[in-house]
């Protein structure tokens, strides 16, 4: 009987009780990747970035998608994400504390289960005998129930983990199947010209195995864009806003976009009327007597500026129409104001001979 116990002891002694528990904060950790055969990188430069296999995993063709969060979503990711965490620390510091009064509590239970022994070894009977049980089965008890709190916060840690990894996947966008695009060294991007600032990237992985087993994986990016902000055009005007051309003369309408520095200064230029004017990158070309409008349209559609174009029919020298030079014969006005001077000239002259010559006469 004596051996019996003393082997049930020993038995017990060699028993692990403690429970390990360090699960993760991880959306989809748990559903994903069971054998940890994908491995995302630390992180994702310039919107490049490496997935690697892991050796155990050969004959397999890779892909991957780049779906965005939304910024309420991913918000609501990291306040999840940091409450997890906080609240799972402040478990596993208990646990850990827990641990250390069963190291302590198991260095007890094993000196008395020692102790208990050598008193069965030396068949001592009696008090001592009952004594050493008492203080053998008191260290049990106590290890025994301090393992179990330690169990109990280990199963309340992994719950945690397990709450806070749901509420994750639930805000985690899922991949979308007609997106998938393969990758043969492992290697993706991401086009951060498309967007500014940060945004958030759930990066879906799904390898095919070559007999047709699928794994997927999924890690979480805060990725930089580089898209260059533009500027929206307010207004254009153009420099006439009417304009007389006669048959076969031509203009080049000048535009202005409003702001000077609008990024994009593209203009659609249109004739209502191309029997009487058409128009090409702002030159009007007069084709026949009438009226047109020409119309100088933005590239984003959204401002216009016209301008009402006359035709005439040339006039009989044939001379064409170039708006900046007049039509009409000016007088020949510096010629009339020689004539004019010549005469008066000739008439001071006569006065100032006509005294000479009284003044001669007088004298005599």
């Amino acid at each position: 009987m004596k051996e019996k116990i003393k082997v049930i002891i020993m038995l017990f002694i060699t028993i692990e009780v403690l429970v390990s528990f360090f699960a993760t904060v991880n959306a989809h950790s748990i559903d994903l990747d069971p054998n940890s055969v994908i491995n995302f990188p630390i992180m994702i430069t310039k919107g490049q970035g490496t997935i690697t296999v892991e050796d155990i995993q050969t004959e397999y063709t890779l892909y991957y998608q780049a779906v965005e969060i939304s910024n309420t979503d991913y918000d609501q990711m990291l306040q999840t994400k940091n409450t997890g965490e906080q609240e799972l620390e402040n478990i596993k510091d208990e646990a850990n504390t827990l641990s250390e009064e069963c190291e302590n509590l198991k260095t007890i239970f094993d000196e008395a289960a020692k102790t208990y022994i050598e008193k069965l070894d030396g068949n001592v009977t009696g008090t001592e005998l009952e004594e050493a049980e008492t203080a053998y089965e008191t260290a049990k008890t106590n290890y025994l129930n301090k393992v179990d709190e330690y169990n109990s916060k280990a199963d309340e840690y992994n719950t945690k983990a397990e709450e806070f990894n749901a509420k994750i996947k639930e805000l985690t966008p899922g991949y979308i199947e007609e997106n998938w695009i393969e990758t043969e060294d492992g290697s993706f991007s991401v086009d951060i010209s498309q967007f500014s600032g940060n945004k958030a990237f759930a990066m879906w992985v799904k390898l095919v195995t070559s007999d047709g087993t699928i794994i997927y994986d999924q890690g979480t990016y805060m990725i930089s864009g580089t898209k260059v902000e533009s500027i929206e055009v307010e207004g254009i005007s153009l420099d006439r806003t009417i304009l007389t051309l006669q048959e076969g003369s031509s203009y080049t309408l000048t535009a202005v976009i409003t702001p000077a520095d609008a990024t994009n200064k593209s203009i659609t230029w249109t004739s209502d009327n191309e029997n009487v004017a058409t128009v090409s990158n702002g030159r009007v070309v007069a084709k026949s007597s009438g009226t047109a409008t020409i119309t100088a349209t933005t590239s984003d559609g959204m401002h216009t500026a016209t301008c009402k174009v006359t035709v005439v029919a040339r006039d009989n020298n044939n001379m064409e129409n170039d708006n900046t030079v007049a039509t009409i014969k000016l007088p020949n006005a510096g010629m009339n104001i020689f004539i004019v001077v010549g005469i008066l000239a000739m008439i001071v002259i006569s006065i100032i001979s006509y005294k000479i010559y009284a003044s001669y006469k007088d004298v005599k």
